[in-house]
C-alpha cells in the first residue's frame, strides 16, 4: 500500500499514522544471530518478531526467533505494484527471509530446530487443513534480467502444518503458479507430526527443474521423507534465480480470512538455523 494510501487509510479507520511508522511490517536489514533477513509480519515486526533467551535448543544458542502469527489482526503496510496488501489477501505471517542467495541445481543443506507450543485451535478442515507454512525454499522474484519485468514466484519446497493437529506435509511445486492462468502442479505427501518440546530438521535437496533433483527430510535424526525428479519449476532455470529460505509462520492467500474468532495467535521458535551448498 502507498505511504499516501496508507495515511488516508489509516485517518478514515481513526488510526495515528505513528502506530506504522512504530510498528512497520517490513525491514530489509533485521538481523539474528549475527546474520541479516528480510523481516516481514502482518502484525508488525517489533511485535511479530522477536529474540527469545528463555527458549533455547542449546547452551551455545544466543537466543531462538520467535515469530507470533497474529489470527485476528492485520496491520497494513506493505503493498507493492505487484501484489495488494496482505491484509487484503486474507494472509497472517511473521517470517524471517534469507538475505543471501544458495545456487539452483546444486546439493544444499538446510538445518533448524522448530518448536511449537501445544493450544488447543479449532483450525480448518477438509481440503484446507494444512493451512500454514512453516518453512519454505524459493527462488528469489528478482527483475528478470533483460526482459525488464519482476518475476513473481511461488516456492519449489514447503513444509505446512496443520494447525488443529500439528501433522505436517511436504510440498513440492513444480510449476509457477503465481499466475493466475497457471494451474499448480504440486507433489504433495503427509510425512510427519511436530512433537511437544524441540523438533530438529535436516533438509538435503538438489533444486531443480531436471530429472536429478531430490528431496531428503529428517525428522529428529530420522528419514522421513525421499524423493527423486523434478524439484523445481523452468523458471529457475531460465531466469538463473537464487534459493532463499524463509521461516516462521505463514497462513497464506485467503486462509486468513477463513480463521474462526477462537483461533488464538499462532507462536513458533526457531533455533540452530543453518543453510549451506554442500558437495
Amino acid at each position: 500500500m502507498p505511504l499516501l494510501t496508507t495515511l488516508l487509510f489509516a485517518f478514515s479507520m481513526g488510526l495515528s499514522p505513528l502506530i506504522f511508522a512504530a510498528n512497520p511490517v517490513y525491514d530489509d536489514n533485521y538481523t539474528y544471530n549475527g546474520k541479516r533477513y528480510y523481516a516481514k509480519s502482518t502484525g508488525g515486526v517489533k511485535k511479530g518478531i522477536r529474540l527469545s533467551k528463555a527458549h533455547k535448543r542449546s547452551k551455545k544458542s544466543r537466543g531462538s526467533a520467535k515469530f507470533i502469527v497474529f489470527t485476528q489482526k492485520c496491520v497494513y503496510g506493505n503493498a507493492s505494484d505487484l501484489y495488494d496488501d496482505d491484509c487484503d489477501r486474507g494472509i497472517r505471517r511473521s517470517q524471517l527471509q534469507q538475505y543471501a542467495e544458495l545456487p539452483i541445481n546444486r546439493n544444499l543443506e538446510y538445518r533448524f530446530s522448530v518448536k511449537k507450543p501445544y493450544k488447543k485451535f479449532p483450525g480448518l478442515g477438509g481440503a484446507d487443513k494444512y493451512y500454514i507454512i512453516f518453512f519454505e525454499i524459493k527462488p528469489f522474484g528478482v527483475d528478470a534480467l533483460s526482459v525488464g519485468d519482476h518475476l513473481p514466484t511461488v516456492p519449489t519446497f514447503r513444509l505446512v502444518l496443520d494447525g488443529k493437529t500439528n501433522k505436517f506435509r511436504s510440498m513440492i511445486s513444480l510449476r509457477n503458479h503465481s499466475y493466475s492462468d497457471v494451474e499448480p502442479l504440486d507433489i504433495n505427501k503427509d510425512i510427519g507430526k511436530l512433537k511437544r518440546g524441540w523438533n530438529d530438521f535436516k533438509i538435503k535437496t538438489k533444486q531443480t527443474a531436471r530429472k536429478n533433483g531430490y528431496v531428503k527430510v529428517y525428522h529428529n535424526g530420522k528419514l522421513i521423507y525421499s524423493y527423486r525428479g523434478k524439484t523445481a519449476y523452468k523458471d529457475v532455470h531460465k531466469y538463473k534465480l537464487g534459493l532463499q529460505f524463509w521461516m516462521g509462520g505463514y497462513i497464506c492467500c485467503g486462509y486468513g480470512d477463513k480463521l474462526k474468532k477462537n483461533e488464538a495467535n499462532h507462536i513458533f521458535y526457531f533455533d540452530m538455523v543453518k543453510a549451506r551448498r554442500v558437495k
